[in-house]
């Protein structure tokens, strides 16, 4: 790879960060840690004006330095970011998005000092969850530090799963895989597995929530260990696919120590195991390299928040009959927008294609035009545009835009919001 730049991964959570880089001599994701922090990659998401050195400090220096002074320490970022929060401090009021673009460049700048690269090609940040209100925070934060829209991607952590997993030894992977997710967010179990089709390999991530059955705080008690293994054991049974050969992945704070011995034993009598906090940073730094690779091009990605099927128009292109593929599937839905100009026929109806990228199936829907202006064969251009309510909905509208200077435009729409369950 020609390096441009420092491709940056980062894990980004309220709780902790986590931070690597791609090192081209390694030709991996190098995870960065504090200075002075050996091996110590959970980086605190606090933020602390250190009134000695007149510097913002992050991470465990803040929270230390935070703890022996009294200092105000600055967390929930994101939270308060999207409230749009401020706090008055040193007679200065100080919005929260600021304070976060803040603590962004101080990671940024650990990441550049520990790899030696200043010059940022692109960013991929991996969150629990991202929709678009997430996106356009995230974008303006960055913007502050100067990684602007185009080298800034958001990705979900079962993506970024995906892209760490698709870089690791096939045979880890290839007839599937599972990975526990123990933090103070919840727990979540995702599991991965391959379909191989005729044209084209599909990749689905499939997560399930368990955080009623299990809460970070059980971690701490010594008494409840022992009981957590036990259950998390049970949990591990329930779930596995008998006869699959695979291996299972350990991330978040909540697998910080070894309580869960006997599930551990347990699982290495068929299968390997593997324990870090890094995967999703490195998934997310990966992203880019895994995508530009040429094993990735019949290769697709479905999971959430990722559209599950495509939606075309019936229609004609240079004479022939064809299906003009509107917005594809496996995109963030947040950034699943298309839009198409089409010249009408006779017709008074138009007819969308759904495809599920699931179960291959195609559903026609059709549109009822005949509140447009009736007009000549030919004479009538509609805009077709395509986007994502959430996840599961989206809104197709098809607007009548006339002919130029012979028909004017009308302005009328046709609007159909989908449910897309329905259909995948």
């Amino acid at each position: 790879m020609e390096n441009k730049g420092l491709l940056i991964g980062i894990d980004y959570s309220d709780e902790y960060c986590k931070a690597c880089y791609y090192s081209e001599k390694h030709d991996e994701a190098e995870s960065v840690a504090p200075p002075g922090e050996t091996m110590r990659y959970l980086i605190p998401t606090a933020l602390c004006f250190n009134e000695e050195k007149q510097e913002w400090v992050i991470g465990w220096e803040a929270k230390t330095y935070a703890r022996e002074t009294g200092a105000f320490v600055f967390t929930e970022l994101l939270l308060r970011t999207l409230a749009n929060e401020k706090y008055s401090f040193n007679g200065e009021e100080y919005y929260y998005g600021h304070l976060m673009s803040v603590f962004l460049g101080k990671l940024l700048e650990m990441v550049r000092t520990r790899s030696g690269v200043f010059p940022i090609e692109c960013v991929n940040v991996a969150m629990r969850k991202v929709n678009s209100e997430i996106k356009d925070v995230m974008e303006g934060v960055f913007s502050e530090v100067g990684v602007e829209a185009d080298r800034l991607h958001l990705i979900n952590y079962a993506e970024s799963f995906a892209y760490f997993i698709l870089r690791e030894d096939k045979a880890l992977w290839a007839s599937g895989t599972q990975m526990f997710d123990y933090s103070a967010d919840g727990f979540f179990v995702k599991q991965l597995t391959m379909s191989e089709e005729k044209d084209k390999k599909i990749i689905y991530v499939n997560e399930k929530n368990y955080s009623m059955e299990f809460s970070i705080k059980d971690v701490e008690n010594e008494f409840l260990r022992s009981r957590l293994d036990d259950r998390l054991n049970d949990l591990y049974e329930d779930i596995r696919i008998e006869g699959q050969r695979t291996s299972v992945f350990f991330t978040g704070e909540g697998f910080e120590e070894l309580w869960f011995s006997d599930t551990l034993k347990n699982i290495s009598r068929t299968r390997r195991a593997f324990k870090g906090n890094n995967i999703y940073a490195k998934g997310a730094c990966l992203k880019k390299l895994t995508d530009d690779s040429s094993d990735m091009k019949d290769v697709v990605i479905i999971c959430r928040p990722r559209t599950k099927a495509s939606i075309g128009v019936e229609a004609r292109y240079r004479g022939m009959a064809d299906r003009i593929e509107i917005s594809p599937a496996a995109v963030d839905w947040y950034e699943a927008f298309g839009e198409a100009d089409f010249i009408l026929d006779e017709t008074r109806t138009m007819d969308f294609r759904i495809t599920s990228m699931l179960s291959k199936e195609d559903t026609e829907v059709r549109f009822d035009l005949s509140s447009f202006p009736l007009r000549p064969e030919k004479t009538t251009r509609v805009r077709v545009s395509v986007r994502y309510i959430n996840e599961n909905e989206c809104e197709i509208c098809v607007t009548d835009k006339g002919f130029g200077e012979f028909f004017k435009e009308s302005g009328r729409e046709v609007r159909k919001i989908l449910n897309l369950e329905g259909y995948i």
